[in-house]
């Protein structure tokens, strides 16, 4: 049985208190910095103590080279393959983000925008379902250019696949290292277009794992000569649909340069149908895979009548997963779609969390405290999840005093919100959402919630003001 509530309600600290830092010391500052940050994890590290010892406390910890990210991790990814058995199946959501920050910092690399800044590539644990429970961080593994990729001369494409150090192996490897730590559950691995590697899909077909990942047109057929996936999609017969709820989307800084169809779109409910192939796909010349070719379930979403002026929603999507019956193919589709959550796990650590804006000045100190908040962002989508299957229970499971007080304030409500329905409804009405249009979404309650966490935000840095005056 999945109780929400009940790994919400545990202390943060218990998520920290098997790691092994060298020094029992280490492991208790640890426990002390992942409890004051999170109680305000959008506050700077001074004003989450009380006294300069502490924040110099907290400074020395995450700059100790003793100190590692691999290290302040493990005993969350372990609690996070608890959750999972105690789930039986979850869905594990892959993605990449950049993180960038001002000034100079020691050993910090370079991104493609104007600052210093990395990347991390983290896997995320679902429960799959409406509520899409999240289990906690199950993999993590960082990038860190010394040169802006855009720069570099773009080598051929076969050069590329000889590197052994090419970014996009970080894929494969994260998908081997859960598959690996999992035992006593099943998990599908979930992934947007940067996952359609053929050598990658080769290994996990190869070692049974279970992937849905979002295709390219372009896969050469090996049973038919000359045919690519695009070739089939004309052909395709509606066996389903479904009905989803489409977030608003801006171009991205490359896609305003060069233009492609679903860059932009506005907010919409859409109308999906949804068809599928059995598709046996090529080696490309450039892969390393034993597999001439590999067979796999192609699911085809599209949306047959856009509104005037919008690009069609359309998906290709790569699975081992069965397409046999109208039911199963909605499945996928569902389990595709919950991908959002890992794209709100990186809303909430940028924003929820302010990670960005942490002023440590290294590398190695921020990738530390990444760590660290990575279990906070983790527990602030909890404590949304758990509103939806826990609605009876104390508003202050999931929000704080302070937040519930502010959202009387903004919305002028006539009292605080005592259940953690009323709670997640006033969290939603402040992301746009309208009583009417029945029970609020996920996306509209991590609009909401993003906008709490910014008045929040405004909310301390006064009451910090008022205190220096």
């Amino acid at each position: 049985m999945i109780n929400a509530r009940k790994w919400l309600r545990a202390e943060i600290e218990e998520e920290f208190g098997a790691a092994q830092l060298g020094d029992a010391r280490r492991t208790n500052r640890l426990q002390k910095l992942a409890r004051v940050s999170d109680e305000s994890p959008h506050a700077g590290f001074p004003q989450m103590v009380e006294t300069e010892g502490e924040l110099e406390g907290i400074y020395r910890f995450l700059s100790n080279d003793e100190v590692r990210v691999d290290a302040i991790l493990e005993p969350h990814i372990a609690a996070t393959m608890a959750r999972a058995r105690q789930a039986g199946l979850c869905l594990v959501m892959h993605d990449t983000t950049a993180f960038e920050f001002g000034g100079d910092r020691e050993d910090l690399g370079l991104t493609n925008g104007k600052k210093q800044g990395f990347m991390a590539h983290f896997a995320v644990a679902v429960i799959p379902g409406d509520e899409r429970v999240p289990l906690g961080v199950c993999g993590l593994e960082l990038i860190n250019r010394k040169v802006r990729k855009d720069t570099v001369r773009k080598r051929h494409s076969y050069y590329i696949a000889q590197d052994p150090t090419r970014e996009s192996l970080r894929w494969s490897r994260l998908l081997e290292s859960v598959e690996q730590h999992r035992e006593g559950f099943e998990c599908i691995h979930i992934m947007d277009r940067e996952g359609d590697i053929y050598d990658l899909m080769a290994t996990a077909v190869r070692s049974k794992a279970r992937f849905i990942i979002r295709a390219d047109k372009d896969r050469a057929l090996a049973d038919v000569p000359g045919v690519i996936i695009e070739d089939l999609l004309p052909e395709t017969k509606a066996r389903a649909s479904r009905v989803a709820q489409v977030s608003a989307r801006k171009p991205k800084r490359r896609e305003l340069i060069q233009p492609r169809a679903g860059a932009s779109r506005s907010q919409r409910t859409a109308k999906l149908e949804i068809g599928s192939h059995v598709v046996e796909i090529r080696r490309p010349r450039t892969s390393k895979a034993p597999e001439r070719s590999i067979t796999l379930n192609l699911v085809y979403v599209w949306e047959p009548s856009p509104p005037a002026g919008e690009d069609p929603i359309e998906w290709l999507l790569f699975t081992t997963e069965p397409v046999e019956t109208k039911r199963q193919l909605q499945t996928v589709v569902e389990y595709y779609q919950a991908r959002w959550v890992i794209e709100e796990f990186f809303k909430a650590l940028k924003t929820g969390c302010a990670y960005e804006k942490r002023q440590l000045e290294s590398f190695h100190a921020l990738t530390n405290a990444l760590a660290v908040f990575s279990v906070v962002a983790w527990r602030i989508l909890l404590a949304r999840a758990a509103s939806r299957i826990h609605p009876e229970s104390s508003a202050t499971t999931i929000l704080t005093v302070t937040q519930l007080r502010l959202l009387q304030h903004k919305l002028r409500l006539p009292r605080i919100p005592a259940t953690a329905q009323e709670a997640a409804y006033a969290v939603a009405r402040l992301g746009g959402h309208l009583k009417r249009n029945g029970d609020p979404g996920w996306l509209t309650l991590g609009r909401g919630f993003e906008r709490l966490l910014f008045l929040e935000a405004g909310w301390a840095a006064a009451a910090h003001f008022s205190r220096k005056m």
